[in-house]
Formats: structure tokens, sequence, C-alpha cells
């Protein structure tokens, strides 16, 4: 990991100003294709859900912006960044887990599959696996409804730069099938310009999902 020099950082203004706001925020959601997924995930019997866990957390490791975390006055960049997510236990209660990223994507899911499976069984809220560390990305999945907007809760003070994802049901249409799936990060570390390149990036690693499923 790296430390960015606040000097010569072209965001240094930018970070200042947001970085000192109460609420220092923002969210959208956006429609993505996922058609193509869709049919693959059917065909090839494997799960949208790890396929789309997958493909952001590529897409995170790809963009440094969405590896950099704040540290008071300062931005460190983590070299790799995992996924942090949500399962429901046998009590029907959330749990928080962490799976480690990796490229291979049968590897992922396997490893999602596990977590998953653990997490159900275990009384505790967090895992053996999670930390304090903000070294991650933070999904999760809302099946039961198509939103139009959600907002995740988030801490204040200090206030917490780790991105949240979260994607809802699908929306099966004649021609087409497409999700919800908001994006909410700390406006310090982005602005809308980097919202547009991550929705951009994950659309098109989503249409290229023949060659990595």
């Amino acid at each position: 990991m790296k430390y960015l020099d606040m000097e010569t950082w072209p965001r240094a203004q930018q970070f200042r100003f947001f970085n000192q706001l109460a609420q220092p925020y923002f969210s959208l959601c956006a429609d993505v294709d996922i058609t193509t997924l869709h049919q693959l995930g059917q065909s090839r019997q494997v799960s949208v859900y790890h396929a789309i866990s997958h493909a952001i957390m590529t897409v995170a490791n790809e963009l440094p912006w969405m590896r950099w975390r704040i540290r008071g006055q300062q931005v460190l960049e983590h070299p790799r960044v995992n996924a942090g997510l949500t399962s429901l236990g046998e009590d029907q209660q959330v749990r928080f887990t962490r799976v480690a990223f990796s490229e291979d994507f049968p590897t992922f899911s396997r490893a999602m599959t596990e977590q998953s499976l653990s997490s159900q069984r275990r009384p505790e809220l967090f895992s053996d696996q999670d930390d304090s560390d903000d070294d991650a990305i933070f999904m999760s999945c809302l099946p039961w409804v198509r939103f139009t907007q959600m907002t995740n809760p988030m801490p204040l003070s200090p206030a917490d730069s780790v991105p949240r994802i979260t994607w809802g049901r699908y929306d099966i249409q004649p021609k087409k099938v497409v999700l919800p799936l908001a994006f909410q990060v700390h406006h310090a570390i982005a602005d809308g310009l980097h919202a547009g390149q991550f929705y951009q990036q994950l659309q098109q690693r989503l249409d290229d999902c023949q060659n990595w499923v």
C-alpha cells in the first residue's frame, strides 16, 4: 500500500473541501443490463449473483480511486480490495463476511459459497475473516425489491471511505434483463465522473461475461 502525495495530487482541493463536510457521501442508482449474463447463468448453471459480485470486484481493482481510503488528511491506496458481503443466517438475520478477491471466477465463486454456508450457521454478526481494515468493497443484494434509489448507513465521525454497492431484483423485459444497482461513495474520493466510469466499465465487464464466467 502507498500514500498519495497530497502536494501533487490533482484532486487535493476537492478532497479538502468534501472531507470537511458533516455528510460527505453521495449516492446514485442506475439500471445495469445483465441480459447476456442472465442467459449464460441459465445455460451454464452458474450463480448470477456470484458473477455480478465478481464483475464489481474486478472493476474495483482496476480503478485506483476505488482502492483509495481516507486517513485523516491523507489518502491511502490499497494494492487490492476484497469483497465485503452480507448473507442471511439461519435465524433470517443479516451476517457480514469477507471473501478474498481472485481474478479467476470459479475460485471466487467457490469462496463465496463456502463463506455463505459458514455465515448461515454461525451466531456472530462478523466472521473470523472480518477485521477493522478497509481494504474492501461493501456489497449487498436485495433480490426481493426492484428499487430506484438506495442509501446505506454510513458513519459520520470519522467518515468511512469504503464504497457501498447494492443491487436489487431483476426486471425481465421482453428483450432484455436489467437490475437496479446503487453506488454510494465518499465525495472526497470520487465525483460523478468517477461514478460514470465505474458504471461504464462494469457494463463492459458484464457484456463480456462469456469470456470469464
